[in-house]
């Protein structure tokens, strides 16, 4: 599990310099991805969380909160790295809907948690991975379901999208943004991959990779 947490841990890196894309867009700035054999449908999540009408969040910690109050809630992490652009990342094995999952904690110096991130595999020998991707599409839908998604998926309807996924033709991606707190949650899989990824961002992390232009720079 050491190396399967040195891969991921590595890839929710990559990830952290900038948003991440719906699938099949290359250029959007603000729209942004298991391990069992048999996935359940939607319907039981519904006692799993709370309803929320706001991103304020990430897996039952405010935005904001230390390294020390992650910890004291989970112990040590498995992994604890400062990436190159400052950001701190912790790693835990978890499980989420009952199937393993590796969860990762981002924080900013100042700052506290800004982002945080699900990544549990898909079964691709099962198959049905449509029904393996919207388990996890729902289940951010009955957290948020005031606030409307942007989905984009794109794969070739000659084959299914299990085939599509691992020829890396295929890739599905489905976003929430927040109005209210500029925050935004994407469940993403994308082509080349067998893992789902729910991603949570934060509105201070997204301005602090794009921060708004300064006073000089809208004078020019």
């Amino acid at each position: 599990m050491r190396t399967a947490l040195v891969a991921l841990r590595m890839g929710f890196g990559l990830a952290l310099v900038g948003p991440a894309p719906l699938a099949g867009q290359q250029a959007v700035s603000v729209v942004r991805m298991g391990f069992g054999l048999a996935l359940v449908g939607p319907a039981p999540l519904a006692g799993q969380q709370a309803v929320s009408v706001a991103i304020e969040g990430f897996n039952g910690f405010p935005w904001g909160v230390s390294r020390t109050e992650i910890e004291a809630a989970f112990g040590e992490p498995d992994q604890a790295d400062r990436m190159d652009n400052g950001v701190l990342v912790l790693a835990f094995r978890d499980s989420l809907l009952s199937r393993e999952a590796v969860t990762l904690y981002a924080l900013l110096e100042g700052r506290g948690l800004v982002k945080g991130q699900h990544m549990v595999r898909i079964d691709l020998e099962a198959g049905d991975c449509e029904g393996q991707y919207r388990v996890y599409r729902d289940y951010v839908t009955l957290r948020y379901p005031l606030i409307k998604p942007v989905e984009s998926y794109e794969f070739p309807f000659s084959v299914d999208f299990c085939t599509a996924i691992a020829d890396r033709t295929g890739g599905w991606a489905t976003q929430w943004k927040d109005p209210s707190t500029g925050a935004v949650v994407t469940v993403v899989v994308e082509e080349g991959t067998d893992v789902v990824k729910l991603v949570y961002e934060s509105g201070a992390f997204l301005e602090w990779l794009d921060p708004p232009p300064s006073a000089e720079e809208d004078s020019d």
